[in-house]
């Protein structure tokens, strides 16, 4: 265990080291912070997770969902994930393909044990609500990078913690967000909040992110946390099993594949 941790507080050193970025730099940019963070991000290999959706309605209301996460990291950003409900009965089976383009649309496919096919879902409709929650598909793709133009806004205190605040404009016409901005912690340049807001630049929907903690040198969150500030729903995807470095074959993430599995 001890050796476990500091092997994980030497590859966390070496990354910020490696960062070109240092708090207090005057030639900060929106676009050099995001980049020395994704650095941080490749090398995972593969990924699995088992996850926890929880549903809350304006009520207070809960609706509980379980399913599991599988990621395979693809060069220059263009990751492949599967994501399967397995709770509750009648969601069982459900399946989201999602194959991440860089700056291009990303292709995303659809099963629905209801109808026991699989459609593709179209760019224009990326936007929407993933599976009734305050999740857009749009927001599964994990490393949304070229996607985006950046500005760096300055520094703000938010939870005691002092962080970077970068303004993220979507190329994509289809998005479903005029902009986003977030907040990174500057100790680890993780996220700690994030802002979006809807096409006509009101502010929807709000993200934190909490238990930040090392996985074999990797950093992930325990909680994810979408209030619909418009609506006063909310949805919490909390990450119960994390595993990286993980050798996933390739062909598990084909449409072929996942045609045939369903």
């Amino acid at each position: 265990m001890r050796k476990a941790i500091l092997t994980s507080a030497l590859l966390l050193a070496s990354a910020l080291a490696s960062a070109s970025i240092k708090p207090g730099d005057p030639k900060l940019t929106g676009e050099g912070i995001e980049r020395d963070q994704d650095k941080m991000q490749s090398g995972y290999i593969g990924e699995t997770r088992d996850m926890t959706l929880t549903l809350i309605s304006a009520d207070g209301k809960e609706t509980v969902r379980k399913l599991t996460f599988e990621g395979f990291e693809g060069p220059n950003r263009r990751d492949k994930t599967v994501m399967r409900f397995v709770y509750p009965a009648d969601m069982k089976g459900a399946a989201v393909l999602t194959h991440e383009q860089g700056s291009g649309d990303d292709d995303q496919w659809l099963f629905l044990p209801a109808i026991k096919r699989v459609k593709r879902i179209a760019s224009s409709n990326q936007s929407g609500s993933f599976m009734g929650s305050e999740f857009a598909y749009e927001d599964l793709v994990v490393r949304q990078f070229d996607k985006y133009t950046f500005k760096y806004l300055g520094d703000e205190v938010i939870d005691g913690k002092d962080c970077y605040v970068i303004e993220r404009i979507p190329k994509n016409k289809n998005s479903g967000y005029s902009k986003v901005v977030r907040w990174r912690m500057k100790d680890n340049l993780q996220e700690l909040r994030t802002d979006y807001f809807d096409r006509k630049g009101e502010l929807l929907k709000r993200r934190k992110m909490e238990g930040h903690h090392l996985v074999d040198g990797f950093w992930r969150v325990t909680k994810v946390t979408v209030t619909n500030v418009q609506t006063n729903k909310k949805s919490t995807m909390s990450f119960d099993t994390v595993a990286v470095k993980q050798k996933l074959p390739e062909q598990e993430f084909s449409v072929q594949e996942f045609n045939a599995v369903q």
